[in-house]
């Protein structure tokens, strides 16, 4: 399947993750609780909206399990499961941006941000892969058997992704921890 080959649903679908990708990246390097971090963050807040309930209308091919290996069109599965959880994700990190003054909400909505902004990679990993040539090429070479998940180039591409994740994860919970010991020294 090829970029040609999208649906309406998979347009709006692509759009969306590419508004989210370029709103989340802004905000993961840009300044935090200023005005333009909060703009960028709506944007990217109902594009996720938008990529995770259009992933619903998408069918054409999921995985239901992997053991024996059920994937195929017409089924609810792991990609779906990925849009349910971030929709949950954005939704939590939402609700945590506007209650940061409690600790424990201000450790949350970076967390959830960016375990949302992982499984939006996470999937667009899985996409290049899948839809443009070269990089398909590059993932399952001539006369390689092709197989969900069997291609060691997407698998580390996909840990590169995580061990970023974790980076960010530990960057931004510091950066809280640092930010609210600072503010009770002021007191």
């Amino acid at each position: 399947m090829h970029v040609a080959d999208l649906t309406l649903a998979g347009w709006i679908h692509s759009i969306a993750c590419l508004i989210a990708l370029a709103a989340g990246s802004v905000n993961i390097v840009a300044g935090k609780g200023t005005l333009q971090h909060r703009t960028i963050g709506r944007f990217y807040f109902w594009s996720m909206i938008v990529v995770n309930l259009s992933a619903f209308g998408i069918y054409r091919f999921d995985v239901a399990q992997f053991r024996p290996l059920v994937a195929g069109p017409h089924i609810f599965g792991l990609f779906h499961w990925f849009a349910v959880a971030g929709l949950i994700f954005v939704l939590i990190g939402r609700y945590a941006a506007s209650r940061q003054d409690k600790a424990f909400w201000a450790y949350v909505h970076p967390a959830a941000m960016i375990l949302s902004y992982y499984d939006l990679i996470g999937g667009g990993v899985n996409e290049i892969f899948v839809r443009i040539d070269v990089f398909r090429a590059l993932a399952f070479p001539p006369g390689t058997h092709r197989s969900f998940g069997g291609s060691p180039v997407i698998g580390l591409v996909q840990v590169g992704a995580i061990a970023l994740t974790i980076l960010l994860l530990i960057y931004f919970c510091a950066r809280v921890a640092y930010h609210r010991s600072a503010a009770t020294r002021e007191i």
